[in-house]
């Protein structure tokens, strides 16, 4: 082959380069801008080779249909005998891309499919190439067409045909055939014919996710559901930002719903689906419209078709949704079906979007939610007045009354009088975790009744509390009025306990206005005897521990604390004195004592209170982490998890996925993390937590870093830096963008790399952080260096020399500066001035006991006066850097005895 002209030479270099950028609509419009600059030259083999690099890119990228043009041309160029050698091998391989896609395009007659593999065995036949695929991609079409007897014929000639340079990878392969033996139902073969190879290494992009997604509903069918849920797990997160594989996405799917998790189905589908506006093939685009039509099916039939869906547009709801996708997908497979001349594409779908769960629910969770602590049993009487007498005494003691007011509500489904009145209460009560306006209108509506009945005194508190949770919910400028109105009226008519209690109400209604000294002051006067119930002067204790701990008196607050405990404890309230110890350990971890907050912690029995439990486990795994007992930070996490998830508080249980995701990072287990966080991501996008949102995707970043899918890394990192530079956190965003300009870095893509450390150096300085800033720019020149621009790089180190700071992190990242300045510099064949910053760098390394970067700089040193011509001098800067370097060195010895031996010959 003749030498390119430069001209050439730079188009080449940029066709080249696309091979580092990741699949996907970024590589393909690079490709297109070479293509037209290959064609503008008119040079046959830049034009030839650049459309062999698009046939891939359009097929492995999304958009399969564009990928028919440019293999036209280039085999028509081979049968011309003007195709360039080196490309046999592709466009051989290509002939598989086309048979595949082809039966996915409806407007493809079958015909044209058919002929391309007659063309595809002819070819392979005259090279000497296995008849393997060609069998394989026959049995295909015949399984999309439902011929069932081509399909077998295929699948045994295919099964008999020997591998060979033509045949589908190691991984890929065995994924055809598992797709082929569950279309037939034989689930046990299809999982065996998979074995083999599951435990081997893959060199193919397609995998393992491909196999693993083909596997999901064999191992459902054959009951081996860990494996099914580890598959799911892995697969799914190779995928999930890849709009090329909506096909696969689309059985992810359909795993969640027919395995009981229609709602984790329900976030993969408003997750994905705006990849339906422009769907890779229509093949794809009726798998996805069914699969996720048959979740929201699932969805509405569980009583939630209202549920809202968030699309491009709008939002639209479960049931809605529904109907336009099996429409959708019904439409498509009526397509398919005319062009096919069989009703297998619509048999499929209409089965699909009638198809029922295959188990119950199976956790998809590598995170086991706990078994609920069945509460003691209570002893119910059957008079409705002793019932609502004891669930009254059981709620003041912390104890769950559900089942007490259950069992009132059949013994007397309509109370009237009191007996209404006591039960309304007890149902705003309930309310007040999630709804205070409700139960604030249910405390008043009691209090009518109460005044109706004669019980003025009741009818007080309960009105008393509605005007609390009314003030709480929104704004009654007249609320401390009120209550401390209400607080003299029972002081008047009722016991020393009611006026206890009604000073709380007021004491808590400041509370909540953060007006402590308020708090305090009202429960200074509240004074609460001994001969009360030792509940409420437990409450009373716990509440001015919190008004303490506000005030910034940690130390009283957790004397107040072990009081309100012990008094808990005497009243038989077993939860609530573990709850306030709780919140002692909390006060204790706050001045610092985290070893003690530890230790009293690991003493709190939660008992019957599930969600004290797992609070207790939170504080446990934030204190464990904190102090370095990672696997014990982890377990605690791991058990909040469960506990949260068991409660059904889905919201507490991602937030706590996240710090669980943090601890298993730390302890090199990124599955793990990364597992976490996908399954917390859903529910805090929906929650609207978007601090914790960008958290575990920062870690998610993290973690796909170290499972080297660097890809999916930088695209985290592209949206956790636009997060926390809207809410205004400079440092984080800096922080995220230089982790992007990393994986970069390690993807040879060094310019890109370049333009994000200089980013995060921006941020850095906004931030006035400028040891952070120094690093970044140093490593921007760098990185400016490799991608050849080395003018951008001297700018760069300039403006990194301009940085100014103080402190021991700012004078390392100087003397770093120096010493990557130095390398620069010597890159640029400017070594006097490279010898100076190195020596600098050296004797500033060297004083802050740095030895392993100082002597790598003395021996850049040895370099620069080798090239100098200072041979001598040279010598003797190489002799000391190599006798203070430890014996264990053995690379960097090697290197500059080797450098020695050179001097001296």
């Amino acid at each position: 082959m003749t030498t390119p002209v430069p001209e050439e030479q730079e188009v080449w270099d940029r066709l080249w380069a696309t091979d580092k950028l990741p699949r996907g609509r970024g590589q393909i419009a690079a490709l297109e801008i070479v293509l037209r600059e290959a064609d503008a030259l008119g040079s046959p083999a830049l034009s030839y080779a650049t459309r062999i690099f698009l046939t891939s890119a359009y097929q492995q990228g999304g958009e399969p249909a564009k990928a028919f043009v440019p293999f036209a041309w280039c085999l028509a160029v081979h049968d011309r005998g003007e195709a360039d050698p080196r490309w046999n091998h592709s466009l051989h391989w290509f002939f598989k891309y086309m048979a595949g896609s082809m039966a996915t395009f409806p407007e493809v007659p079958l015909d044209r499919t058919r002929a391309v593999l007659d063309d595809m065995e002819r070819r392979y036949r005259a090279a000497g190439y296995s008849m393997n695929p060609v069998h394989q991609y026959r049995a295909v079409l015949a399984r999309h067409v439902g011929d069932r007897g081509t399909a077998a014929e295929e699948y045994r000639l295919w099964s008999a045909a020997p591998r060979g340079e033509m045949s589908d990878c190691v991984g890929c392969e065995p994924s055809d055939k598992v797709a082929h033996l569950s279309w037939l139902g034989r689930y046990a073969e299809a999982v065996e014919v998979a074995e083999p190879v599951l435990g081997g290494t893959f060199t193919c992009t397609e995998q393992p996710h491909l196999i693993l997604t083909q596997l999901l509903l064999p191992y459902v069918h054959t009951g081996r559901y860990e494996e099914a849920a580890a598959a799911h797990r892995q697969a799914y997160r190779a995928i999930r930002h890849d709009p090329a594989q909506l096909e696969e996405v689309a059985t992810h799917i359909a795993f969640c719903a027919l395995t009981g998790n229609h709602a984790r189905g329900l976030d993969l589908v408003e997750r994905h689906l705006g990849w339906l506006e422009t769907p890779p093939t229509p093949y794809a685009e009726q798998e996805f419209a069914a699969s996720a039509a048959l979740t929201l099916r699932l969805v509405a039939e569980a009583g939630h078709g209202a549920a809202p869906v968030r699309r491009a547009g709008g939002a639209t709801t479960a049931a809605a949704l529904r109907d336009e996708l099996s429409e959708r997908a019904l439409a498509v497979a009526a397509r398919f079906d005319a062009r096919n001349g069989t009703a297998e594409q619509s048999g499929r779908v209409g089965a699909v979007l009638a198809a029922e769960p295959l188990i119950g629910h199976l956790p998809l969770s590598g995170t086991v939610a706990a078994a609920p602590v069945p509460a003691p049993a209570v002893s119910a009487p059957d008079s409705p007045a002793e019932l609502a007498d004891l669930a009254e005494h059981e709620g003041r003691l912390g104890r769950p009354t559900a089942e007490l007011w259950a069992r009132f509500d059949e013994l007397c489904p309509e109370p009237s009088g009191t007996l209404r009145a006591r039960r309304l209460s007890a149902a705003a009560d309930t309310e007040t975790a999630t709804d205070l306006e409700a139960a604030s209108r249910g405390f008043a509506s009691a209090a009518g009744l109460f005044d109706e009945a004669g019980d003025v005194v009741a009818a007080e508190i309960a009105r008393g509390k509605a005007i609390l949770l009314s003030a709480v919910a929104g704004d009654r400028a007249d609320a401390a009025e009120e209550l401390e109105a209400s607080a003299t009226r029972l002081a008047a008519i009722g016991e020393t306990a009611d006026h206890g209690r009604a000073l709380l109400r007021l004491a808590s209604f400041h509370f909540a206005r953060q007006d402590f000294d308020a708090a305090q002051e009202v429960l200074d006067r509240a004074e609460v005897p001994a001969s009360d119930p030792p509940e409420l002067t437990g409450t009373w204790l716990e509440r001015r521990a919190l008004v303490r701990a506000n005030q910034g008196d940690l130390p009283g607050a957790i004397e107040l604390a072990a009081e309100a405990a012990a008094r808990y404890a005497q009243a038989g309230a077993a939860e609530r004195a573990a709850g306030v110890r709780l919140l002692g350990a909390r006060f204790r971890a706050g001045l610092g004592e985290r070893e003690a907050a530890l230790a009293e912690a690991a003493t709190i029995d939660a008992g019957t209170d599930l969600g004290l439990r797992a609070r207790v486990h939170q504080l446990r795994g934030h204190l464990a982490a904190s102090l370095g007992r990672l696997e014990d930070g982890a377990s605690a996490f791991r058990a909040a998890v469960g506990d949260f998830a068991a409660l059904g508080s889905e919201a507490d249980a991602a937030l706590t996925r996240v710090d669980l995701a943090a601890a298993y990072l730390d302890l090199d287990r990124p599955d793990e993390a990364a597992e976490a966080v996908e399954d917390a991501e859903a529910v805090l996008e929906r929650i609207g937590a978007g601090h914790e949102l960008a958290r575990g995707r920062y870690l998610l970043a993290q973690a796909y870093r170290v499972l080297d899918r660097p890809v999916q890394a930088v695209a985290l990192y592209d949206v956790v830096v636009g997060h926390f530079a809207e809410a205004g956190n400079e440092p984080a965003a800096g922080q995220a963008a230089e982790s992007r300009a990393e994986v970069l870095d390690r993807l040879d893509r060094d310019a890109e790399a370049a333009a994000g450390f200089t980013s995060a150096a921006e941020r850095f300085h906004a931030a006035e952080l400028p040891a952070d800033e120094l690093r970044t720019r140093r490593r921007a020149a760098l990185s400016w260096l490799w991608a050849g621009e080395s003018e951008r790089a001297g700018e760069a180190l300039a403006v990194a020399d301009a940085v100014t700071g103080d402190g021991p992190e700012f004078a390392w990242e100087r003397a770093m500066t120096g010493y990557d300045g130095a390398r620069l510099l010597a890159n640029l064949s400017r070594p006097a001035e490279a010898l100076a910053r190195a020596s600098a760098a050296a004797e500033a390394l060297r004083g802050m006991g740095a030895d392993a970067p100082a002597v790598a700089a003395e021996v850049l040193c040895g370099r620069l006066l080798r090239d100098l011509g200072k041979v001598a001098e040279a010598r003797e800067v190489l002799t000391a850097a190599l006798s203070r370097l430890p014996e264990e060195a053995t690379g960097q010895r090697a290197d500059v005895e080797a450098l020695l031996g050179e001097l001296t010959d």
